[in-house]
C-alpha cells in the first residue's frame, strides 16, 4: 500500500462521479446516495483517497449500527451470550475500490480500516461483532480469507467477533 494513501470522512471535494469498481449497485451508491446516508446519519462513509490526487477516489466503506439475529450465531458462541433476540454489532455495509486501483491491496486496507474504527468505536457504544453483507461469491470469497464466518440461516450476512478483532496485529 502506498504510503501516500489516506482514509477521511467523505467531503464535498471527492470527485464521486468519476468512481467506478464495476459493479452498478456500489457505482450508484457512491455517485447518487452516499452523501444524504451519510447526512442523515444511517451511514458513515470513508474514503481513501491518494493524498497527490485528494479528489480522486481509490475506494470507500461504510459502517452503521447493526444488530445479529442470537439465532445466528453458532451454538458454541451463542452459550457464552446473554439470552437477548439480538446482539450488537457493526456493519461494513459497503466496501469498494476503483478499479484504477485493482491489485493494490485496496480491499485490505480498507477492511482493516473500518476493523479499526469499528473496534475503538466499541468501546464507547457496544458492538459484539462487525457484520458485512457480500454483494456476490467474490465478496463473500474475499471476506471469508479474512476470518468472517457465515451467520446461519442469512444468505451471505458474514460476522466476525470484536474480540478477534482486538486481538489481530494490525
Amino acid at each position: 500500500m502506498q504510503s501516500s494513501w489516506t482514509i477521511e470522512p467523505l467531503g464535498p471535494h471527492h470527485d464521486r462521479a468519476a468512481f467506478s469498481c464495476g459493479n452498478t449497485s456500489l457505482d450508484d451508491f457512491i455517485k447518487t446516495k452516499a452523501r444524504k446516508e451519510n447526512d442523515l446519519g444511517y451511514a458513515a462513509v470513508f474514503i481513501l483517497i491518494d493524498d497527490r490526487n485528494p479528489r480522486t477516489i481509490a475506494g470507500y466503506y461504510t459502517l452503521s449500527s447493526h444488530f445479529i439475529q442470537l439465532e445466528g450465531i453458532d451454538a458454541a458462541a451463542r452459550k457464552r451470550l446473554p439470552r437477548y433476540p439480538t446482539v450488537p454489532a457493526t456493519l461494513i455495509g459497503r466496501l469498494a475500490r476503483d478499479l484504477r486501483f485493482r491489485g493494490a491491496g485496496v480491499g485490505e486496507f480498507l477492511l482493516i480500516d473500518a476493523w479499526h474504527r469499528a473496534f475503538r468505536s466499541s468501546g464507547q457504544v457496544g458492538s459484539y461483532a462487525v457484520t458485512v453483507d457480500a454483494i456476490d461469491d467474490d465478496a463473500t470469497a474475499f471476506y471469508t480469507k479474512f476470518g468472517f464466518v457465515p451467520v446461519l440461516g442469512e444468505n451471505r450476512r458474514l460476522w466476525l467477533p470484536m474480540a478477534l478483532i482486538g486481538k489481530l496485529d494490525l
